[in-house]
């Protein structure tokens, strides 16, 4: 309280501004209290498995054996179906050579031998030539599946990868969740707070009034008990001036 002039100041706070404001702190200290340790996810066993797969998988050397797999299993029967044909075609020159060796009346001299040697070398390199040929196209083939299949593996490894981050992704938005429910309680429980509520500290000034009879009559009593009759005039006028 302070006087100044003729009013009274002073200043209090509302009980039930009081009231409401530690109840609010109190809550607030639950809040914070009751709060989860932050927790992680852990890794999605999907993860882990395309990660193994993908570790292995570049491990593994790529060798013939892989290249094998791959290999056409009716390759060598296309090859002795065309060296079959091959076969059937030399033996039909041979004829060929033979009948019009007969007709030079020259079967069985040097010429008709040398026409027939020659007809079994086309055919022995026509035979070589389409043997090594379809060997080489089938083994290429066979290559380029197996490194496409190595990569399949790596993308199928990359993919559930992929899946186990999401759901791993999925799983942390889980918990971030059920934590995030104490702390929007505490922002809400913190707002209020901060909050300045009208007259949580309000002054509040009075009139200041004088008692003139009481003043005079302290002051006599006190100048007579002091100074006799004439120290009670004295006080009773003091009095009166306030």
């Amino acid at each position: 309280m302070s006087k100044g002039g003729n009013q009274v100041s002073t200043t209090s706070i509302d009980p039930d501004i009081k009231s409401a404001f530690l109840t609010n702190f109190a809550q607030a200290q639950g809040v914070a209290g009751a709060l989860p340790v932050q927790q992680f996810a852990g890794y999605n066993p999907l993860y882990q498995a395309g990660e193994q797969q993908i570790v292995n998988q570049s491990l593994t050397p790529f060798t013939g054996q892989e290249i094998g797999a791959f290999m056409n299993p009716y390759q060598q029967e296309v090859i002795d179906r065309s060296l079959g044909d091959i076969e059937s075609s030399r033996q039909m020159q041979d004829l060929r050579d033979r009948q019009a060796a007969t007709q030079a009346r020259a079967f069985g001299g040097s010429r008709q031998g040398v026409q027939s040697s020659l007809t079994n070398a086309a055919a022995l390199k026509q035979a070589a030539d389409l043997s090594a040929n379809l060997r080489n196209q089938g083994f290429g083939q066979a290559t380029q599946l197996a490194q496409y299949a190595r990569g399949q593996n790596l993308q199928g490894g990359q993919n559930v990868m992929a899946l186990g981050g999401a759901r791993q992704a999925f799983e942390q938005q889980q918990l971030d969740a059920i934590r995030n429910i104490g702390l929007q309680k505490l922002r809400i429980v913190q707002s209020s707070l901060g909050a300045s509520p009208a007259n949580l500290g309000g002054s509040v000034s009075t009139p200041y009034t004088r008692n003139v009879a009481s003043g005079a009559l302290g002051g006599a009593l006190a100048g007579g008990q002091m100074f006799g009759p004439i120290g009670a005039i004295g006080g009773g006028i003091l009095g009166l001036l306030g």
